[in-house]
């Protein structure tokens, strides 16, 4: 007793709080709480208490979210957001429902949608869901060409050509035209086409794997050529969104042309690069990304759709290696969002770039290989030397 009682004099002279029940000095320190708080304890009427509470500092919601879709798992999350795999689940799901639809932000960023060629693709993902027998389910997307954004998208239990009749149907009522679409040729997407764009070409991907060969021939034939440069001016000219042309106008002294013609160079290289990668830095990259980690959520056990419109929304508003999101690049200006942004409805702002920032020659160098790459030119060279148009 007398050693206790030593003890309890000696942590009083530590400042040790009163009994909050008894008024007792008779107090010692009992632990944390398991958020570090600091626990006392009295030894005259046993009792314990926190003095001072402080809460955990959570991540914004957003964040949780976007680290969620990017890949990481409820489990990872849970000491990061202070809370159950359970709690998260619930709370991640609810945020994703509050969310604008990709379609709907989409339209509000981009007042008049013109895409030279659309790409019509489809993925099979795993989903728990009646009515079907292998518990998967279909996503039909219409991507632009040249930016690889997701111009609308349309959940099935399977494919057919119901599917792609909504989705076109929907990206015309949105006053979507466009005079090319590319699919892997299926006969569903094809007769979709041909109704609701009853004057629209239908290419295959055989027209994109022979413009990439007519490009690689020039290249290799001769690296720093004007016809290369020549046929991306030339394709950025049939756009007819001229964003950037007026984007330029407003901030430097030169056009499109001019700054391009001055970097041969980096376009020659990036145009090399996107070669190289061209499985990872095309529709088929993304929608390969799309699988492979929809695979792997266990929230679409429920209904799929948040889920995938926040994949989206998440994907095509992230940075690429240029420092451009794909929503950039379709909009045809150099500006920059975020995740949290789009949660809360807000619009990107275009960022303020002189002509001597490598961003913006970056930006343009990037829109012009991507639009070289476009199969809607064929040169008449057939790729054999005695007609070849560089000599």
């Amino acid at each position: 007793m007398r050693i206790e009682e030593t003890n309890v004099r000696k942590r009083n002279t530590e400042k040790n709080p009163s009994c909050i029940y008894c008024k007792s000095t008779r107090v010692i320190k009992h632990g944390k709480t398991i958020t570090g708080n600091r626990r006392f304890r009295c030894l005259n009427c046993g009792k314990t208490w926190v003095l001072e509470k402080n809460e955990p500092v959570r991540p914004d919601l957003a964040d949780i979210t976007e680290a969620y879709l990017n890949g990481r798992t409820y489990r990872d999350l849970v000491s990061i957001y202070h809370s159950s795999p359970l709690r998260i689940n619930q709370k991640i799901r609810e945020f994703l429902e509050g969310c604008p639809h990709w379609e709907d932000y989409l339209d509000a960023t981009v007042r008049h949608h013109e895409p030279r060629l659309i790409n019509l693709v489809g993925r099979t993902f795993s989903c728990s869901t009646s009515g079907s027998s292998n518990n998967t389910m279909f996503l039909a997307m219409a991507v632009d060409g040249l930016s690889t954004v997701v111009l609308g998208y349309e959940i099935a239990k399977s494919e057919n050509k119901n599917v792609w009749l909504y989705l076109l149907d929907r990206l015309n009522c949105r006053g979507l035209i466009c005079p090319s679409f590319m699919s892997n040729g299926s006969r569903n997407i094809e007769e979709a086409v041909k109704t609701i764009y009853p004057y629209a070409n239908v290419r295959i991907n055989y027209h994109r794997a022979y413009r990439d060969k007519e490009i690689t021939c020039c290249i290799y034939r001769l690296p720093i050529n004007n016809k290369l440069l020549n046929d991306a001016v030339k394709i950025y000219n049939s756009l007819e969104n001229k964003n950037l042309n007026k984007y330029l106008k407003e901030h430097s002294n030169k056009n499109f042309n001019e700054i391009l013609f001055l970097s041969q160079e980096e376009f020659i290289k990036r145009v090399k690069e996107r070669l190289e990668n061209k499985q990872k830095t095309r529709v088929e990259g993304l929608s390969s990304t799309f699988q492979a980690r929809f695979e792997k959520f266990h929230m679409l056990k429920d209904d799929p759709e948040p889920i995938i419109n926040g994949w989206i929304a998440k994907t095509m508003l992230q940075r690429l290696n240029t420092g451009f999101s794909r929503l950039s690049l379709y909009m045809q200006v150099p500006a920059i969002t975020t995740f949290k942004n789009f949660s809360c409805g807000n619009i990107p702002k275009a960022l303020d770039l002189n002509l001597d920032s490598p961003l913006l020659k970056s930006f343009i160098i990037e829109i012009a290989s991507r639009g070289l790459q476009l199969p809607i030119i064929f040169n008449k060279c057939e790729m054999k030397l005695d007609k070849c148009s560089l000599f």
